[in-house]
């Protein structure tokens, strides 16, 4: 019962900061819709739902919508703010892109262990259908050993592109060379394998570490590395 009223009362205030936005600015509110789709580069760092998920990355979930401008058009001006990777996302950003994607992370309400409205939610759904095969269980099952379950096998190089690089390596973003882009890859390639990994791993210029894919093993980095590359010669 608590978790469903937490549920209407997160689904109202929702409705309410965004008709709140609407009327703030006539004319020209913030497009939040055009802000979430606008942010898809951002989701790596900062977490679809504004909580990051990598230690040093700031929480957007519920900031000022006027502190993530400020922040968005410093980077994008490289002037106040000096961050390679920032400077490179914020750069081809428009005045109406950066006021959509800081009114879309402001609209995400960050709960006080951490969890947004939505993550709330989730678990209360999880929750409910459980409950049915709880309330089923009468005795505990008998302890029986059990093998270790066996280490998850490694993704492939294409698997890794198209879940990780292509967000920058399918449309270009931050200068990064496009898949099949042969003109782009040549200097890159002429570099050797042995570089390009270095750079996939630890970085390179306005590309993170491991494209921000901590869980990815390095080997998963270096197959889609050699995926890009194979394609690109």
């Amino acid at each position: 019962m608590k978790r469903f009223i937490f549920a209407l009362a997160y689904a109202a205030a929702l409705l309410t900061s965004r008709a709140a936005f609407a009327q703030s600015d006539a004319g020209l509110a913030p497009d939040i819709d055009a802000g979430k789709k606008r942010a898809e580069v951002c989701f790596a760092c900062h977490g679809e739902n504004g909580i990051s998920q990598i230690p040093g990355v700031p929480n957007l979930a519920g900031q000022s919508h006027v502190y993530i401008e400020r922040a968005l058009r410093e980077y994008h001006d490289a002037q106040l703010r000096q961050d390679p990777t920032m400077t490179a996302m914020a750069k081809p950003l428009s005045d109406r892109d950066i006021a959509n994607i800081a009114a879309y992370f402001s609209l995400l309400p960050s709960m006080s262990d951490g969890r947004t409205g939505a993550q709330e939610l989730k678990t209360f759904e999880s929750e409910l259908k459980a409950e049915p095969a709880a309330t089923a269980a009468t005795q505990p099952a008998p302890a029986t050993a059990q093998a270790e379950p066996p280490a998850p096998a490694a993704r492939s190089g294409e698997q890794i592109f198209s879940t990780v690089c292509t967000m920058c390596h399918g449309t270009g973003l931050a200068g990064a060379p496009k898949f099949g882009d042969k003109n782009a890859w040549k200097p890159r390639i002429a570099q050797g394998l042995e570089t390009l990994h270095d750079h996939a791993l630890h970085g390179f210029k306005a590309m993170p570490a491991k494209g921000t894919c901590t869980a990815c093993a390095d080997a998963e980095i270096k197959s889609a590395v050699d995926y890009m590359v194979g394609h690109s010669q």
